[in-house]
């Protein structure tokens, strides 16, 4: 019987070879791919916190929920509640998830799952804040801040909730108004940018090209906590947190 002829090592070389400039052209794609995904399911969850918040304005004639937790069972509008403990991420999973459950948006948007991040830490149950603009705090800084949906100028460039980190203890985001200086830092999940919603309902991805944003958002929670006031945090002529700032308070509270 005659032996069929198998390959040649020049052959299988040149096969093993071929399938190697094949995977190096496709996993960036595939990568791609897989983060567009990631990306969209993050500004899908924002999309839904950001309906829960107005179908909860609407049922209140106009009220705007607390943007910042609090522990207090006397304040009843908060939008979640706190965890107990310092930071949130601390507090055990049934924790975290029950102060989502006892805020006054849960009844609006009832799934756990869209309060984090797809590619969040598994510790972290809440990644969204709202920005203190909305019925927040005003820093001393007599900001403008929303406390009814009516106060709410060209509500499609006003941020509502904005992706954070878990760590935010009381899951209200907050930038200065007065000055070129980013408060809390502004993390990146996807890519060079960050997942926002806004006050007509609609989510986008702001991009961010400036290299101190770009610095800002690489630290760690517990770096950007110990970088706050320090030179690090005041840019100015930043167009990134300018516009941000603008997106918050609807117009910056200082002459860039």
């Amino acid at each position: 019987m005659r032996r069929g002829r198998g390959f040649t090592l020049i052959e299988l070389l040149v096969v093993i070879a071929i399938i190697a400039v094949l995977m190096s052209i496709l996993m960036p794609a595939l990568q791609r791919a897989r983060e567009q995904g990631r990306r969209a399911a993050c500004l899908n969850n924002t999309k839904s916190l950001v309906l829960a918040w107005l179908m909860y304005a609407d049922a209140n004639e106009g009220r705007l929920p607390r943007a910042q937790a609090s522990e207090d069972r006397a304040i009843t509008d908060c939008w979640i509640r706190k965890p107990p403990g310092t930071l949130p991420v601390e507090s055990a999973t049934e924790d975290q998830i029950e102060a989502l459950q006892a805020g006054v948006l849960f009844a609006y948007a009832p799934n756990v799952k869209v309060f984090r991040c797809p590619v969040a830490a598994k510790t972290e149950m809440r990644t969204y804040s709202i920005v203190h603009a909305m019925n927040g705090y005003d820093f001393g800084a007599t900001a403008p801040v929303c406390k009814r949906i009516h106060d709410v100028k060209q509500p499609g460039m006003r941020v509502v909730f904005i992706d954070d980190y878990g760590q935010d203890y009381d899951a209200a985001w907050a930038v200065y108004y007065n000055l070129p200086k980013w408060w809390n830092p502004i993390p990146m999940r996807h890519g060079k940018g960050t997942v926002a919603s806004h006050a007509d309902g609609h989510a986008e991805f702001y991009s961010w090209t400036d290299p101190r944003t770009i610095e800002w958002a690489q630290l760690t929670w517990q770096e950007a906590e110990a970088q706050k006031g320090s030179d690090l945090t005041t840019q100015p002529g930043n167009h990134d947190l300018e516009k941000i700032q603008k997106a918050c308070w609807g117009r910056l509270g200082y002459d860039p």
